[in-house]
């Protein structure tokens, strides 16, 4: 559990960037990096891709690392106009390295309790199941405060090979997070995902 947490601290981490803070070259370690063409980021080892609307682009942030056997995916922006930016955070983390026999539901639920605990967030929506396409999701809603703003988060997750995927929004509205949320419209697997855990 401590890993998880140290995961959620990183993320929440990610998502603090200002607009006009200078940013790196992204390098994604991991076994895989994917291609982001034309707005649609593709990952042929877990076999989806994602396509984006025009107003978003690939960040320059260099993200903090992540615990052992995590790694980032994507992380996509969209200006607000505001001092904070919309941001997708896309990370893969191995089952492997959590508790054995942890569903996506209690793995979603746990990152939900350690951003109450270590965030001061209030949840908005409790972790729970939905379908887009075919394939099989959780998500769960917080809000949380940062230097006088708060901010609205979203982590939607999936299991795939062995591992959690997670797309994690944070934007500055509750407007412009149901606009990130409509994203996931636009996943799209190889293969359904598989039945509930």
């Amino acid at each position: 559990m401590k890993r998880l947490s140290l995961l959620v601290l990183l993320c929440a981490a990610t998502f603090l960037v200002n607009c006009q803070q200078s940013t790196k070259s992204d390098t994604t370690p991991g076994a895989d990096k994917g291609t982001f063409i034309q707005n649609t980021y593709r990952n042929d080892f877990f076999g989806f891709t994602y396509a984006l609307p025009g107003e978003w682009h690939k960040s320059r942030v260099a993200p903090a690392a992540l615990p052992p056997g995590a790694y980032y995916l994507f992380i996509g922006d969209r200006d607000t106009g505001e001092s904070l930016l919309n941001r997708v955070t896309v990370v893969a983390d191995p089952r492997s390295y959590n508790r054995p026999g942890l569903s996506t539901q209690e793995y979603l639920s746990a990152f939900i309790r350690a951003q109450v605990r270590n965030s001061n967030a209030e949840v908005i929506r409790e972790p729970s199941s939905f379908v887009s396409g075919e394939n099989n999701f959780y998500r769960a809603d917080y809000k949380w405060v940062h230097n006088g703003i708060t901010v609205y988060s979203s982590m939607v997750c999936a299991e795939r090979k062995s591992y959690w995927l997670s797309w994690s929004f944070a934007t500055p509205s509750e407007r412009n997070l149901d606009d990130g949320m409509n994203t996931l419209q636009h996943i799209s697997f190889d293969r359904p995902s598989p039945r509930w855990e």
